[in-house]
């Protein structure tokens, strides 16, 4: 602004022939210039474009806080080019008025230009963010889409502006004379307004920091969250393989009851049939060495079932040992030494008499 301001006198000594030469072959190069860049910066924010549509497609869902802060910093981008394009229609207006001007509004059109490409490429900060912050893929698709939208309504806005400039310049020799008489008061203005960009764009830079420094403590958050899921993933794998080892010990233990409780079957059936072998042994020793005919008043329970007689279990005795029995025990009938026709015999007898 200072350089603008200390350029006037030289701008006003020169002749006005050689001014207006000058100013026109430089306003046609710095246009031309503008639109080429333009069309540069529009091939490079397509490429962006697409380099994002790229990463949104392999984005992950488990950022949604950055959503809220992703939506400030493209609200603070879009103010900010909102402020440029104000900026640049008030060089337009104050083109209408000298060629000289002109000459020096390309100048700080350049400056714009130049404040406008680190804005670009600070969007392009953000973008690189938005490969690492996951967030939801719909909705960053559909804010994409709006910034591209925004940005080729810019890049078209631009083309018209440069178009009605060229169609502007053939008038600005006709008004090259009233436009001294408010240059000075312009660029005071101008100065003022441009002080005014810097210190938003200024503000900008420092909330763009603010914003890099919060993605920073969302990134260390992230990495704990996944170093605590790892640990947890592999505490889960330690205690599958824990249950596995206990399920096959359950399942050896398991066939070894098994194995064991037919084992303790087979004992105790072989334990039983030693049980009643040993009885009948020891019912045939005794009956041998004390064969007697028992006394009723004397017996009071069946010598093979040890059930006790009553009135509905009664007494009967064996016509060879002469023991007292049940019904049922005493059921056989057999001949004996001491009679060759069949009477009443227990079952050891009837096993003895009967081979």
């Amino acid at each position: 602004g200072r350089s603008l301001i200390g350029s006037l006198p030289m701008c006003a000594a020169t002749t006005i022939g050689e001014r207006e030469r000058e100013n026109a072959v430089n306003t046609e190069c710095t246009l031309s210039n503008v639109k080429r860049e333009l069309e540069e910066s529009k091939a490079v924010l397509t490429g962006q474009v697409k380099v994002l549509e790229e990463n949104l497609r392999t984005a992950d869902t488990s950022l949604l806080e950055r959503d809220s802060t992703i939506r400030e910093k493209s609200d603070r981008i879009a103010r900010l080019e909102e402020q440029l394009t104000d900026t640049e229609q008030a060089l337009q207006e104050k083109s209408e008025m000298s060629r000289s001007e002109i000459s020096d509004l390309t100048e700080k059109n350049k400056l714009l230009i130049d404040q406008k490409m680190k804005l670009h490429e600070e969007l392009q900060l953000a973008n690189d963010d938005l490969e690492h912050s996951q967030a939801q893929q719909c909705v960053l698709r559909e804010k994409e889409r709006e910034v591209r939208v925004e940005l080729e309504g810019v890049v078209a806005r631009y083309t018209t502006q440069l178009t009605e400039k060229d169609t502007q310049l053939t008038k600005l020799s006709n008004e090259m004379v009233r436009a001294r008489k408010v240059q000075e008061e312009e660029l005071a203005r101008q100065q003022a307004e441009h002080i005014g960009v810097t210190q938003k764009l200024r503000d900008s830079q420092g909330v763009v920091e603010e914003l890099n420094k919060e993605c920073e403590r969302l990134y260390s958050k992230i990495s704990i969250s996944e170093a605590t899921m790892d640990n947890l993933l592999d505490e889960r794998k330690l205690l599958q393989k824990s249950v596995l080892d206990s399920e096959e010990r359950l399942s050896g233990l398991l066939e070894a009851k098994t194995s064991l409780t037919k084992e303790l079957e087979k004992t105790k059936t072989t334990l039983n049939e030693i049980a009643q072998e040993h009885s009948h042994l020891l019912y045939q020793q005794e009956k041998k060495n004390n064969r007697k005919w028992e006394d009723d008043s004397e017996v009071k329970f069946c010598k093979q079932c040890y059930n006790e007689f009553g009135v509905s279990l009664r007494k009967h005795h064996c016509r060879n040992c002469g023991g007292i029995f049940c019904d049922e025990c005493s059921r056989f009938r057999s001949s004996t030494p001491a009679s060759k026709a069949k009477v009443r015999v227990c079952s050891p007898c009837n096993k003895e008499l009967n081979p």
